[in-house]
Parts: C-alpha cells; structure tokens; sequence
C-alpha cells in the first residue's frame, strides 16, 4: 500500500506540486480521485439514490424472471427440462444459504457495480453443477498463467488465507468492456465516474448548503459600535432567545439607532433541482436506465410510458440476460450442446389487459395459439381439449381437398367423373345443355345433345 502510495506521488512531486496536510488529497482515494474532487468508490457511489435506483432496477428484474433448462429438438423447437439439477440452482435454491433469488440478484448487483460478478461452483451428485456460492468481488483476483489459463485467487478474510481457484471452480460473469487480456470487465463507476462524481459534489455541496448556510434572514444595522465584543455577544445572545425557536416571528423591538434590513437568497444560488435532475440523468446513462425508471418523468406519459417499458426490456436488459444465458452455456453446462438455460421475458412485455386479449384473439383466429397456449402466457391452468388449433377457411392451400372431395384420402386434387354435366340453369339462352369432355383436355367439350 504504501510503495503504492508512493509511486502514484513521485510524478507530482516531480513536476513541483506541493501537498499541505490540510489538503483532502490525503483523505480520499488515491486512485478514483475525479476532477471534481471527490473520490468514487463502490463505497461513496452508492450513496447516491439514483446509483441504488439503477443497481435495484436492473438486479431485481433478473432475480425475479423465470430461468429454465431447455433441450434443443431436431425440428427446431425446444422442450423444457425437467428435474435437472442445474436447473434447481438457477431456479429454486442456488446453495444452502440462498434462494435462486437471492443468489441471481446478489451477482447482478456485484455485475453492474464492480463489471464483474463470481461464485464458486459446488459439484453435484448427478451433475457437474450442484451449487454456486458468491464470492465478493473485492476479494477475488483474476490472472493469468504462463500457459494462459486463467487462476482466481480469493482471499479469506476469516481464515486470513489466500486461495487459488481455476476456472473450472469459478463462474465468472463479466460485462464491457473488457481489460486488455481480455480477462475482466471495468467497473462502470470507474468509467463513468466523472459523472458520479459531479453528482457527489452536488449532493454534498447541497447538504451543506442547507446544514452550514451561514446567511442571515436579515440583519440590524446600528449608528455605532458596541462598547466591547462582550457587550456584541449578549445583544446577540439576547436577540436569538427572544426571536429564535418557539419566539420565531414574535414582534421584534429595536433600540434607537437600530434599522433592520431583511436579506434574502438568490433564487439561482439556491435552485439545486434542474442541475440535481440532469445529475441523476447523466447517472443513469451510465447503466443506459430510462429515465422514468429512477423516477424522473418529465417526459414520460400515458400514452409513451408502455413504449418505455417495452424499450428498457428490448435495450437495457436483454444485453444483460444475453450474458448470463451464454455464460451459463460456456461454464456450468458440460459436455450436452443440445442444453441450453433461456429467461422468460413475456411477463414484462405484456401490455394491459384489453391489449392482451386483443392479441390472443389474432393468434388463436389465425392458427398459431390454442387454447392453453394462451393458458399458460395468463398463468392458468390448462384445460383438457384446450390444445387444437384453428384452420382459417380462406387461408388454406390452393390444391388442398374441401370436406367431403371423393379425393380427400389420396390428397389429390378433385376431378370431375366422366359422363354429362348439366350447366348451370338460365345459360345458353335459357337452354341447358349437357357436355362432355372430347379429349384429355376438360376444356375441349362438345354439344351432346339439345333439351328444349
């Protein structure tokens, strides 16, 4: 730490800068010191409301969505995996302490604060997964071997330990960007920290402002001065027992020679909410959070807000779940290409009510939702014919057999049998005549015979 320290001041001291010990240069981060002169840290960012609001918009959504094992089918489709032990971790219980839920939230969390998320992986009795522990990120060091396998060295601070994991027992969860190895993510607050800094200073600034404000609601100008300090110090003792607290706007009586001008503060040194706002803005451009999202509405409406809801599942958090899924792929799924884990996201792009069922009408009228289809996206149960599928009349194939074609069972086209076709009445003069074909073509017919 202190050859640290040290290094980080030699290039200052070098180019002539002076430190004094008053200077909070020595009491904040050395290396997370923005130019607005506040250090970011996990620690101090998370003392911003919009920094936790990000960090809960983004980890409870991803703790709360359905994650299931799925097996890819050779026609394409997939089919759910049931009693998988994987499965159980990421969806009910991921180790004997936390739920999935607890577990999922935690990592994205440590995900979106410090880039990068670990657990341990607990082997099963059945499988290569049977658990997954979290491992705080603080305490984890990532690097790479001389042969170029990456080692995660966790320390334990109970133990006082140092111990060295390979890749087959730590999930690894990064996000962007990546390190020049290619091995860890940067932290968002230490890529956007000038923004979380400027809204540090203008939280602090504010709350001192308001706490330490030494102005005055006015002031009592006097034709000379007092006889001693002393003699200042009891009028002014005097004046705040008589005016202050529960006296607070009690008539006041001046001594002769005193004027009392009242002073107030300018509206522009005072106003924090437009520059609070855009602070909070620039924040959560950060974790790209909609705005409405850390409760800043200005232009949110109800006519645009189902829209937002739908752009921050489509642009803000698919990003995300395609991470875990594919990490989950990459380390906890061994040696089976055709599983797979996939969130369920239809509970969040659900509209209200009226729009629902207005779509489950389209697809269950067009042929590609049955009745329990639309069941299950409602969280019903299914019902016992509820799984045909309807068939458009006007929409089936051109050489497909109508109810009740001779041809139905040979799915051919129907032919008209041999023999005299009467034409349909009132053709030909009010005459109907009777053809038959001449040839191999049904076109080429000819009078038989005349009925009168």
């Amino acid at each position: 730490m202190i050859r640290e320290l040290l290094h980080r001041l030699r290039p200052r001291a070098a180019a002539g800068h002076e430190r004094d010990p008053a200077d909070d240069f020595w009491y904040g981060s050395v290396w997370s010191a923005a130019a607005a002169g506040v250090a970011v840290t996990p620690e101090t960012a998370l003392r911003l409301p919009v920094v936790l609001d990000c960090l809960h918009v983004l980890a409870q959504p991803i703790a709360s969505l359905p994650l299931k094992l799925y097996r890819r089918r050779a026609d394409g489709g997939k089919a759910p995996v049931e009693g998988h032990e994987l499965g159980l971790v990421l969806g009910r219980q991921a180790n004997a302490e936390q739920t999935a839920y607890e577990f999922r939230g935690q990592m994205q969390w440590d995900l979106a604060l410090h880039g990068n998320a670990y657990a341990r992986i607990g082997p099963g009795r059945r499988y290569a997964v049977g658990s997954l522990t979290r491992l705080d990120p603080t305490l984890v060091s990532p690097r790479r071997r001389s042969d170029g396998r990456p080692v995660y060295e966790v320390r334990d601070p109970r133990a006082g330990v140092m111990r060295t994991l390979g890749p087959d027992e730590v999930w690894h969860l990064r996000g962007l960007p990546l390190d020049s190895d290619g091995l860890v993510a940067a932290a968002p607050i230490e890529t956007g920290r000038e923004a979380i800094a400027m809204a540090l200073a203008l939280q602090d600034y504010a709350a001192r402002f308001f706490a330490n404000d030494a102005t005055p609601n006015g002031v009592v100008e006097m034709a000379g001065p007092f006889k001693d300090a002393e003699s200042r110090d009891n009028w002014i003792r005097a004046w705040q027992r008589a005016h202050a607290g529960r006296n607070r706007h009690k008539i006041g009586v001046l001594e002769p020679g005193m004027t009392y001008k009242e002073v107030s503060i300018a509206n522009d040194k005072a106003q924090f909410i437009e520059t609070a706002k855009e602070a909070d803005l620039r924040v959560a451009r950060i974790w790209r959070i909609p705005p409405h999202k850390v409760g800043i509405l200005d232009r949110a409406t109800f006519s645009n807000i189902e829209q937002q809801a739908l752009e921050f599942v489509s642009d803000t958090l698919l990003p995300w779940l395609r991470l875990w899924e594919q990490a989950i792929s990459r380390d906890l799924i061994v040696r089976d290409p055709t599983l797979f884990a996939e969130f369920n996201v239809a509970g969040l792009l659900r509209g209200d009510l009226k729009s629902r069922y207005e779509a489950y009408a389209v697809g269950r009228n067009w042929g590609w939702l049955s009745v329990n289809d639309v069941r299950r996206l409602e969280n019903m149960n299914p019902l016992d014919d509820g799984d045909g599928y309807l068939r458009p009349l006007n929409m089936v194939p051109a050489d497909a057999p109508a109810d009740g074609d001779p041809s139905a069972s040979a799915g051919r086209p129907f032919v008209a049998p041999p023999g005299p076709r009467p034409t349909p009445p009132g053709a030909g003069n009010g005459r109907a005549e009777i053809v038959e074909p001449t040839g191999e073509n049904d076109d080429e017919r000819a009078p038989r015979a005349s009925l009168n």
